[in-house]
């Protein structure tokens, strides 16, 4: 059963701590006031205090050391949670029971102070915060914390227990520093808006330049530490080789990275810190440098050493790093159509803008298929479905849809029964088209065909082609790589009809050997934008 005691960290500042005390006395918890070395005027008012758990220290260490000394003191003490309220008094009290209410119903997690400011607050405080908030933001690569400093929480001790022993630091930045720790360590944050006014001629012990620097100190420490932080949250938990639980999701991580660093990042900054990440996932995965590997191996062996002249197996994680970035230009409206190298202009104008029925438009993981995507999305007649095979897919394009004003649709398929076709022909009888991954596997099903692939035999799904028999739709495929600085668009007609016999899977072999000539031709073109990072022949 959970039991709770507030914990005040007190250092010289006895005009309000009595007021504070009778007010939180009404919650009839045990107040914990931790004296971190108080002045002797200080300490009279404290052992006049009726009812409190004082625990002194001897000397001055810090609001974090009074913290991690009252964490200790109170789980001595038998309580499982502590409330911590500022000794200043400058925080709504009266929402106290909201909070106990929050923490009783998750009790695993932190229930932090949202600040909303009066016209009391110094401007100095309130840029400073957002500075804070700023690193916080990249250092836990996240927009969970919305405020890493205001000193009203409820911390759950036991899950707290492992972010207090990595913590660094003992003074002002300690608040900071236990939310990213807690953070880095998957203990939740849950938030309530809470009114602060700070009382003219208030005493303060922020020192700015002493605990300015001290912030700055702990900022520094917390973004050189990220490499290790991302290895442990990304790299070491996820060792599978099956592509559905390995590629979208690395795609799925990359872009939420990107997301909260180019909200705040300059764009010279943010290519600086995608290529720490890059490298760091370089050096660290071994099972992906060892797929580009075969990829280049495969490669010369099908075209020749020189296709490979001036490349190499970092490339491939680099040029993923870039496409990212690009990624996240594009949905953001930063690319525009002058940076655009579209081959087949006629083409797109007559099949695909203001189509009377819908078409496949088969894709790859080779290149950045985000940029037409993007296309898809902003010109008008011109509508597309995403046919996705696994939930990863989906949570992929809901990241892009949270930066975007325009909007993809993702349809999640597992099985091409009776009711996926009704509603595949719904969408191409609207003109809409079906975008779908020509060189990914279906999870479940046998709706593949082995077929060389750079000389080596590779699984590839043949569904699409079926759809396109059944539904009597045409298939064309879609590229986009990145060739001197532009982005090369082109769509290249697979056929105007599918004809289906008795056996089906070798009635489209045919039209699948064209996709995968024309996935060939493409990797000779750009090798290092082949972002397949498994095995993709034993897949």
């Amino acid at each position: 059963m959970s039991k709770y005691a507030f914990l005040i960290p007190f250092y010289n500042h006895p005009e309000r701590i009595n007021e504070l005390i009778e007010a939180l006395k009404a919650y009839k918890l045990d107040i914990i006031i931790v004296d971190d070395g108080s002045d002797e005027a200080s300490k009279e008012v404290l052992k006049g205090i009726k009812d409190i758990l004082l625990l002194e220290r001897k000397s001055n260490g810090g609001k974090g050391a009074a913290m991690k000394d009252g964490f200790k003191f109170a789980i001595d003490n038998g309580f499982t949670h502590v409330l911590q309220v500022d000794a200043d008094f400058q925080h709504d009290v009266s929402m106290i029971d909201e909070f106990l209410d929050v923490s009783n119903k998750f009790p695993k997690d932190i229930i932090c102070a949202n600040p909303i400011y009066d016209n009391t607050a110094p401007k100095s405080r309130v840029y400073g915060r957002k500075i804070t908030n700023f690193w916080v933001a990249i250092n836990t690569l996240s927009l969970e914390i919305k405020d890493a400093m205001c000193g009203f929480r409820i911390y759950p001790l036991k899950e707290i227990d492992e972010a207090v022993k990595i913590s660094k630091t003992n003074r002002m930045e300690f608040d900071i520093e236990i939310l990213v720790n807690a953070h880095r360590c998957g203990i939740k944050t849950r938030w309530i808006d809470i009114r602060v006014s700070y009382e003219a001629g208030g005493i303060s012990h922020f020192k700015m330049l002493r605990d300015n620097a001290m912030i700055s100190l702990m900022h520094a420490r917390g973004f050189f530490s990220l490499p290790k932080f991302i290895f442990q949250r990304f790299v070491s938990k996820n060792n599978s080789e099956l592509w559905w639980k390995k590629n979208e999701k690395s795609n799925s991580f990359f872009l939420r990275l990107t997301l909260i660093l180019t909200q705040y990042l300059p764009a010279f900054l943010l290519n600086f810190v995608i290529k720490i990440v890059v490298l760091f996932y370089y050096l660290t995965s071994k099972k992906e440098r060892d797929s580009i590997e075969e990829f280049r191996l495969n490669l010369a062996n099908f075209a020749g050493e020189n296709v490979l002249k001036n490349t190499s197996v970092f490339g491939n994680f680099y040029q993923f790093g870039v496409a990212i970035c690009d990624k996240f230009r594009v949905w953001k409206g930063k690319i525009g159509f002058q940076e655009l190298d579209i081959v087949n202009v006629e083409y797109v104008k007559t099949e695909l803008i203001g189509a009377k029925r819908g078409q496949i438009l088969l894709t790859a993981h080779l290149g950045n298929i985000e940029i037409c995507k993007k296309i898809a999305a902003s010109v008008d007649g011109f509508e597309m479905v995403i046919l996705a095979y696994d939930e990863n897919v989906r949570k992929f394009n809901d990241i892009i849809n949270e930066i975007s004003k325009e909007k993809i649709r993702v349809l999640l398929v597992n099985e091409l029964d009776v009711r996926a076709m009704l509603e595949l022909k719904t969408i191409v009888d609207s003109g809409t088209h079906i975008g779908i991954m020509g060189d990914r596997v279906p999870i479940n099903g046998d709706k593949f065909t082995n077929i060389s692939f750079l000389g080596k035999e590779a699984k590839f799904n043949h569904g699409p082609y079926l759809i396109a028999g059944i539904l009597g739709v045409k298939i064309s495929s879609l590229w986009c790589q990145k060739i001197n600085d532009k982005f090369r668009i082109e769509f290249t007609k697979i056929a105007d009809e599918i004809k289906l016999s008795r056996d089906k899977a070798t009635s489209v072999r045919p039209y699948l050997q064209n996709y995968v000539s024309e996935l060939e031709h493409r990797c000779k073109q750009t090798p290092e934008q082949w972002f397949n990072f498994y095995d993709f022949w034993r897949q």
